[in-house]
């Protein structure tokens, strides 16, 4: 593994029902474009409507290009955005896990 990214971000409120019925979808389009498949977690401490996604990869690369990808493609952009995240809530973070 070289490469651990982090999004975390805020869903609105009264949406995490919501959130947790259309992220399946976006996982499962995830998988089926052969991409990172993120670990959903949802926050059991502070606001509970925080979601942290986890996603690996085995090379930079893969990283890279995949984000190129996503860019470009407007299926995922449509499955994407019906996450009711609340705007500008979204973080990201790329991690190099230790050796």
């Amino acid at each position: 593994m070289v490469a651990v990214l982090l999004v975390k971000g805020t869903i609105e409120t009264g949406r995490l029902r919501e959130f947790a019925e259309n992220v399946g979808a976006f996982v499962g389009y995830r998988r089926k474009k052969g991409w990172a498949v993120p670990e959903v977690l949802h926050g059991l401490a502070g606001p509970m409507n925080t979601v942290l996604m986890i996603f690996r990869y085995e090379r930079l690369s893969d990283w890279e290009t995949e984000c190129a990808a996503e860019r470009v493609d407007t299926e995922y952009g449509r499955i994407a955005s019906t996450l009711p995240y609340v705007d500008g809530s979204l973080g990201y973070e790329l991690y190099q896990p230790q050796e």
